[in-house]
């Protein structure tokens, strides 16, 4: 009976050597395994980064209470460790993680510095770091970009002068914004205040999903915003920003390149200058561009400036044409 026992062990490790008598992977109830000639050693699933929603996990894959677990139509779509199970790729005897997409109400909810609440859930800002981004000083913003109003806004985008601009509209705090008589005169979002369209408060607490926007509409942080493929789909005075309709504050200069100008006069911030070497020569040209300023005619404000946005003046002073005031 002994001797039987014996060779009945012999044959099973014999059997179970014979198995792994090369190289393989494979995966089974019981879990995955490499085995290399030797013997079979376990594959776990790899690891996995810790997520608070979708929004922060690669594109093909979502937030669990596990991770950030890659989405698969077939074994093959997933790491060693891991088989395809209802879409996921999981261990097969990890227990089925619980989905944490990220649901919001507003964008507090998501607890995530540069991610926002859209149509009821948090989404990265595809802006944050840039246009949009809620900032509270320059260093919040990436590089490329400056904090104006809590609100951060690509170098490119922000004026330091009227001139900058383009005709009709002044630099106020970094933005390009129209002058205006009434509030007629202003894009839709904004009024008409002491003769400059001011941006009027977005209403909050109007929805959680865009369903419960009008047509067009998108839910954002539990506003009512017009959505948009183009600037055509946002009226006059406004721009498609990321999906979403903005006032239009870019600069918009007189000229772009010294192609755009007469020849020796070159295209200087926004305005095609006239070459001085003292402020008498600007005068007998333009009265508006009476300083000689690094070689070119330049206005009194842009020779005497005292901010670019208005948390360098006083509190209560807004930065206009680079001047307090």
């Amino acid at each position: 009976m002994r001797t039987l026992q014996i060779f009945s062990l012999v044959l099973a490790a014999g059997f179970a050597l014979s198995a792994c008598n090369h190289e393989d992977y494979y995966c089974d109830d019981t879990g995955c395994f490499y085995c290399d000639g030797l013997g079979c050693r376990p594959i776990e699933a790899p690891p996995r980064p810790a997520c608070l929603g979708d929004y922060e996990c690669t594109a093909g894959s979502v937030c669990t209470d596990a991770g950030c677990v890659a989405e698969c139509a077939a074994d093959a779509d997933c790491p060693q460790g891991t088989v395809c199970r209802d879409g996921a790729c999981l261990n097969p005897t990890e227990p089925a993680p619980t989905p944490t997409p990220g649901a919001c109400s507003v964008t507090a909810d998501c607890a995530a510095s540069g991610v926002i609440c859209v149509d009821g859930m948090c989404i990265a800002d595809t802006t944050c770091g840039g246009a949009g981004c809620d900032c509270a000083t320059s260093a919040d913003c990436s590089t490329g970009f400056t904090c104006i109003s809590g609100s951060c806004h690509a170098d490119a985008d922000i004026c330091h002068f009227n001139a900058e601009c383009g005709p009709g509209r002044i630099c106020i705090d970094g933005g390009c914004t129209l002058g205006c008589d009434a509030t007629a005169d202003c894009p839709t979002g904004q009024t008409c205040e002491a003769s400059i369209c001011r941006d009027v408060p977005v209403p909050t607490g109007e929805c959680v999903a865009n369903a419960d926007c009008a047509s067009g509409q998108i839910c954002v942080d539990s506003s009512c915003i017009d959505g948009c493929a183009a600037d055509a789909d946002c009226g006059t005075g406004r721009y498609c920003n990321a999906g979403t309709c903005a006032i239009d504050d870019r600069p918009h200069p007189f000229c772009s390149s010294d192609a755009d100008c007469e020849p020796g006069h070159p295209c200087v911030g926004g305005v095609c200058r006239t070459p001085c070497t003292e402020s008498a020569q600007c005068l007998r040209v333009d009265v508006q561009f009476n300083f000689c300023l690094s070689g070119f005619c330049a206005t009194t404000n842009e020779a005497t400036s005292d901010c670019a946005v208005s948390a360098d003046c006083m509190a209560g002073r807004d930065c206009i044409d680079g001047i307090c005031s």
